[in-house]
């Protein structure tokens, strides 16, 4: 702060310009929000802001450190040290750390401009139809957002009126009541949208309604209303499961409004004038000052370190060393029938870099392989290139060992259409509610409800999917597997990485 006051004296003194002359006040603009939110433009303005606040949290650091690092399906990467705390869930672990600080401005700042929208639309020169579908929207926005706050914080204020002057006090809300006006919120959207089914580029429609109650209802317990909540989701629209897991991840795929399996989701583009794009100064080192979706960074091991003939690349993205895959996650899969492993992580990288090729290796050949599994010395050695198995990987502890590094990808985000390998912002659209949720959530509410039968019938549909061809009687389950842990087990085969895990355990 003395710097900045040294700079500034400095440039007035130079430009002889007087304390009196800098600090007289000039009107810019005479617009006021009632003038702008008065015209068409202008609410529909509001409305969209209400939308913003939900990329700050998916498909960003600190939505995913929120969600996933520190959990049982990720550890820290080698380069993640300065959010040390998320990790290891210790004393570094402090309600100063700039991501709480920054997703609760967020979230809030996301809710104060619902509650403006919520009390200018009546007055709004929207026709009457149109009214009542952004009054929806906006009313599953704040249901949203404090779904967020509350599972995140605990007991959290309850604001419902736009503010428009200093507050000096806040007064903690219980759990219960919080997630009483969430439910009262969604009412409100569940009748505003109830002609809305088709998906609508990211705007809220009905089933994403209904998806966002199934797991809410799950969260509080309700077991045969998030049974019934998402069983409607899965019978009553046109959604369907991806031929083949590996696709929704397909850059092709990448726009949610086609991908048939997503319910709802945050949209992104390549173009950052139409994503948010916070001020850099304001969020620290958080790597959120340029927009679109994150996630083709987080979880990308070094993987060119010290290795001839591979180098950085759009097909294997941009490595920021945060997120690594832990033992346990990897240890999850059975490669040989289900597909969930290949469709999820990459494990092995080819030479790509002509100009270093090691003598003997061309174009294409393999450069490294990281495996799951322990490997004897002899397999290791009698292969022409570099194997890292699960041993060299990892310490017994399960924490990364050696320079922390290097692991397998986990590899849902990669993004090579950006436009070049140092590009942030991927026009990936980060999807929040998708179908296969719906049918665990089904499966979960089922196994509450002591009907094993019926959850083994839900968990089969997605695992079929999720097989290898040829393998798909040998996926499926009876009642007799379905266990909690098996459900949790299988949320993360399905999900890992998705943003759902701290919700997870945390229910």
């Amino acid at each position: 702060m003395k710097k900045f006051n040294i700079y500034i004296l400095t440039i007035l003194a130079l430009l002889n310009i007087s304390c009196s002359d800098f600090l007289e006040e000039e009107a810019i603009s005479t617009t006021t929000a009632d003038a702008l939110y008065s015209s068409e433009d202008g609410i529909e303005s509001l409305i969209n802001a209400c939308y913003t606040s939900t990329r700050k949290w998916y498909g960003k650091y600190t939505g995913f450190l929120l969600t996933e690092a520190g959990t049982d399906e990720f550890v820290m990467g080698g380069w993640a040290g300065g959010y040390i705390g998320f990790y290891s869930y210790n004393t570094n672990l402090q309600g100063s750390e700039g991501p709480f600080n920054h997703i609760w401005s967020a979230l809030y700042k996301g809710i104060n401009a619902c509650n403006a929208a919520i009390s200018r639309i009546p007055s709004s020169p929207l026709t009457e139809s149109t009214k009542t579908i952004r009054l929806g929207e906006v009313h599953f926005l704040r249901a949203f957002y404090y779904h967020l706050l509350v599972e995140t914080f605990g007991p959290i204020p309850i604001k419902l009126d736009e503010t428009q002057s200093p507050v000096l006090e806040a007064t903690r809300a219980p759990v219960n009541d919080v997630y009483q006006q969430i439910f009262d919120d969604l009412d409100v959207a569940l009748t505003n949208l109830d002609n809305q089914i088709t998906p609508a580029g990211g705007r809220v429609i009905k089933p994403a309604v209904e998806a966002f109650l199934a797991r809410i209802y799950l969260t509080r317990g309700m077991d045969q209303e998030a049974l019934n909540m998402a069983n409607n989701v899965i019978n009553n629209y046109n959604f369907e499961l991806n031929e083949d897991f590996a696709s929704m991840w397909k850059m092709e795929n990448s726009d949610a409004n086609l991908n048939k399996e997503a319910i709802w989701f945050v949209n992104y583009t390549a173009d950052n004038n139409f994503n948010d794009v916070p001020l850099r100064d304001a969020l620290g080192y958080m790597w959120l000052w340029e927009g679109g979706h994150h996630g083709h960074l987080w979880f990308t091991p070094f993987y060119y370190n010290s290795r001839p003939g591979l180098n950085i690349s759009l097909e294997y993205d941009r490595p920021l060393n945060q997120m690594a895959p832990s033992k346990y996650t990897l240890g999850l899969y059975d490669e040989n029938i289900d597909s969930r492993y290949k469709g999820t992580f990459r494990d092995t990288w080819l030479a790509n870099d002509e100009e270093n090729l090691p003598v003997g290796v061309t174009l294409g050949d393999t450069i490294l392989h990281v495996s799951n599994k322990v490997l004897t010395p002899e397999y290791k050695n009698s292969k022409p290139y570099e194997i890292l198995d699960i041993n060299d990987v990892y310490n017994e502890n399960g924490a990364l060992g050696g320079d922390r590094t290097m692991y397998a990808h986990m590899n849902k985000f990669t993004d090579n259409l950006r436009s070049d390998v140092n590009v942030i912002e991927s026009r990936r659209d980060a999807i929040v509610f998708r179908l296969a949720e719906m049918y665990l959530i089904a499966a979960e509410a089922s196994m509450n409800l002591n009907q094993n039968d019926n959850a083994a019938t839900y968990i089969n549909e997605v695992r079929r999917r999720a097989a290898v061809p040829g393998s798909e009687l040998d996926m499926e389950v009876s009642a007799n597997d379905i266990t909690l842990d098996f459900i949790l087990d299988e949320r993360t085969r399905e999900f890992v990485g998705e943003q759902l895990r701290w919700f997870d355990l945390k229910r």
